[in-house]
C-alpha cells in the first residue's frame, strides 16, 4: 500500500505563481507562502495547481509534495528522520570526509575541552586517520579482536606520522588518543549514529578544515 494514501499530515493549497530556472520552480502558494521544486521533476508545476504538502505544517520540514494528484517525492515519517540526519551529518564516513576536504562545515564531536587551537589539531587528526583507514580498507568489524586492532593501529600511526600535516601539529599522547577513538568509531559506526548518539548530544561541534580565525 502507497503509504502517502494513509497519511493525514497534510494541506492543500493552491499554486498562484510559478517562477522557472535552470535548477527548478519557485511556486507561490495562495497562502503567501513560496517553495522551490528542484528538477528533475515528474511534473511541470502550473498557476491553478492544487499542490499537496506533506509534513506537521508551517515551521516543520515538507517531507512529501503532490501537484494535483502526481507525487513529485514523498518521504513517511521515519524516512524523514534518515534522510535529515543524513544531510546534517553525511550519509557515510565517505561523504563526511569529502566535506571536510572541501572546507565545509562538518558535524563532530568536541574530544579537547581545552580552547579552539587545541580541539581543531584533534580535529583535523581525525580527519586524516579517516582517509587513511578508507584508504586502506580497515575491516572495522575485526576490530574487537585486540591483535586486528593492534595490527591496523600501528600501520595507521606509521602512515599518520609520515604526513607532514600531522607531524607538524605537535600532538600531546591525549590528543592522539582522543583523535584515534573518534575516527575509529565515525569509521566504524558512521557518521549519523555516533553523532545522535544521547552520549554525544551535549558534545556536537561544527568544524572545517581550516584552523579558527
Amino acid at each position: 500500500m502507497n503509504t502517502a494514501v494513509c497519511d493525514t499530515q497534510f494541506e492543500d493549497v493552491k499554486i498562484t505563481e510559478v517562477k522557472e530556472d535552470d535548477s527548478g520552480w519557485e511556486i507561490k502558494r495562495d497562502d503567501g507562502w513560496s517553495f522551490f521544486i528542484n528538477k528533475p521533476s515528474p511534473v511541470v508545476p502550473v498557476a491553478g495547481s492544487v499542490a499537496r504538502f506533506y509534513g506537521k505544517g508551517m515551521g516543520f520540514p515538507v517531507r512529501g509534495l503532490s501537484i494535483d494528484g502526481t507525487m513529485v517525492y514523498y518521504r513517511d515519517e521515519d524516512a524523514e528522520t534518515v534522510y535529515r540526519n543524513e544531510q546534517m551529518y553525511g550519509k557515510d564516513i565517505t561523504e563526511w570526509l569529502s566535506r571536510w576536504d572541501r572546507g565545509d562545515l562538518v558535524w563532530s564531536i568536541e574530544m579537547g575541552g581545552l580552547g579552539p587551537g587545541y580541539e581543531q589539531a584533534i580535529q583535523i587528526t581525525v580527519a586524516e586517520a579517516v582517509r587513511i583507514m578508507l584508504d586502506e580498507k580497515f575491516d572495522a568489524a575485526k576490530w574487537p579482536d585486540a591483535d586486528s586492532w593492534k595490527k591496523d593501529s600501528a600501520k595507521l600511526e606509521s602512515r599518520m606520522f609520515a604526513t607532514k600535516k600531522v607531524s607538524d601539529l605537535g600532538l600531546s599522547g591525549a590528543q592522539w588518543g582522543a583523535a584515534i577513538s573518534l575516527a575509529a568509531a565515525l569509521y566504524k559506526r558512521g557518521p549519523v549514529s555516533c553523532l545522535t548518539d544521547d552520549k554525544a548530544k551535549d558534545r556536537t561541534i561544527q568544524v572545517c578544515a581550516k584552523f579558527p580565525g
